[in-house]
């Protein structure tokens, strides 16, 4: 493989890593809206409460864990 190729394919990398990081962080900011505006806002139906309290922070662990996988790759894809 040449160079050029080599620096392309980091350069692609780069840009897809943080198209993910940007991607998960709103989505992160947009859960963490939901869960404070089910504590203070009276819920419509009744199983719309549990499914808050259940839903919503399985959602930010799974979302969060993945935007702390994209950001450790990319420190690293940035640094090294």
């Amino acid at each position: 493989m040449d160079r050029s190729y080599i620096e392309s394919e980091k350069r692609a990398t780069k840009i897809g890593l943080w198209f993910l990081f940007f991607n998960f962080l709103i989505v992160f900011i947009w859960l963490l809206y939901e869960l404070y505006k089910s504590f203070n806002s009276e819920p419509d139906y009744r199983w719309e409460f549990s499914f808050n309290f259940i839903g919503i922070p399985f959602a930010l662990i799974f979302v969060g864990l993945f935007l702390f996988t994209v950001t450790r790759a990319l420190i690293k894809e940035i640094y090294s």
